[in-house]
């Protein structure tokens, strides 16, 4: 969300995103409907539509929001000098965010429409990878390799190990998976 859009802009999108996350803690993603999200969000239907086309564009938004989140929370931590830190940080405040809120998380992996919504947020994680793989190639830092194909390795390992995590009951314990994950990257 840009800093210029309109307050009420602004509102009605925290009221949608935040109405979204609190039924994923009640039902799966395909039980919500428009209807159901735009009363809870207190938001008009036709508000609704003329932000966002259906319930998946909102699930990008919000998954969006959350990587614009993880970069403000990440960059304290992110040594430029060292750029296996981004993806180490990457790995341990994906696993911190599912811990956080394993309800959720849970209810989107374990209903009708995972596979959709593992595939929008795999293409926005992808994304967000390759870009910073670029930046690091400009920095002169790169990942050994070609970064147009390890963004998406990258991004499937950690989408897959987290998928098999939640379905595994978040178990072994989320520090032994990132330390594994850390391990088999070798970005240490």
């Amino acid at each position: 969300m840009e800093e210029k859009t309109d307050l009420r802009i602004q509102r009605t999108y925290k009221l949608l995103k935040d109405a979204l996350i609190d039924m994923l803690t009640e039902q799966h993603f395909e039980e919500i409907t428009v209807r159901d999200l735009c009363a809870r969000a207190m938001v008009r239907p036709a508000t609704f539509y003329k932000h966002f086309g259906d319930k998946y564009e909102l699930f990008t938004f919000v998954i969006k929001e959350l990587q614009q989140q993880f970069h403000r929370e990440n960059a304290v931590k992110y040594d430029l000098k060292r750029p296996q830190t981004y993806y180490v940080g990457m790995i341990d405040q994906t696993f911190h965010f599912i811990d956080q809120n394993k309800v959720v998380v849970t209810n989107v992996i374990k209903g009708g429409s995972s596979q959709i919504l593992m595939d929008l947020l795999s293409e926005q994680i992808e994304s967000d990878v390759l870009r910073e793989f670029r930046e690091d190639e400009k920095r002169g830092a790169i990942m050994p390799g070609k970064p147009s194909l390890l963004a998406p390795m990258f991004t499937g390992a950690l989408v897959y190990t987290v998928k098999w995590w939640v379905l595994h009951d978040c178990q072994p314990e989320k520090q032994e998976i990132i330390k594994e994950c850390v391990r088999v990257f070798n970005i240490t």
